[in-house]
């Protein structure tokens, strides 16, 4: 007598392989669109620190300040550390905020505080974390919130 065996046979074992293949061949690209929007996510997260923070510089001294670009380029794919910390004697130390570490994203803002004139800023973020040298910009003023001035598909 023949005793059966038990077990997947080679076809089987392919086809299992394939559609995992394709599983993966979808679900990588999004995955890497995933973790791109989430490193843009922190350009609305500090532009819109930066507007509060502005909001209360004008509630103490009753003008808006400005603030240089930092870091000086956009860095790209790679955080790099924010210039300016507690330490540093820079204008975002004035302004009361400075990035917590590494960023993706170069930041500024631009005030005008000319007496007799209306108080007003506005923050810009930029960033190239895909490296393809498209900036995404995100912009706050004295009366915007953090907001996308680029198609959502530039990163």
């Amino acid at each position: 007598m023949r005793q059966r065996q038990t077990g997947f046979t080679l076809i089987e074992l392919m086809v299992v392989i394939s559609i995992i293949g394709i599983l993966a061949a979808l679900a990588v690209p999004s995955y890497q669109q995933f973790l791109l929007r989430a490193k843009r996510a922190e350009l609305s997260m500090h532009i819109d620190a930066i507007r509060v923070v502005e909001e209360a510089y004008r509630a103490e001294w009753e003008v808006f300040t400005s603030c240089t670009l930092m870091p000086t380029t956009v860095p790209g794919r790679q955080a790099v550390d924010f210039p300016a910390n507690e330490t540093t004697n820079f204008d975002w130390n004035l302004l009361g905020w400075v990035a917590d570490g590494q960023v993706y994203g170069q930041y500024d803002v631009t005030a005008n505080a000319l007496p007799g004139q209306l108080a007003t800023f506005t923050s810009n973020g930029f960033a190239d974390i895909d490296g393809d040298g498209n900036l995404s910009h995100y912009l706050a003023s004295t009366s915007l919130h953090a907001s996308m001035m680029t198609p959502t598909s530039v990163y």
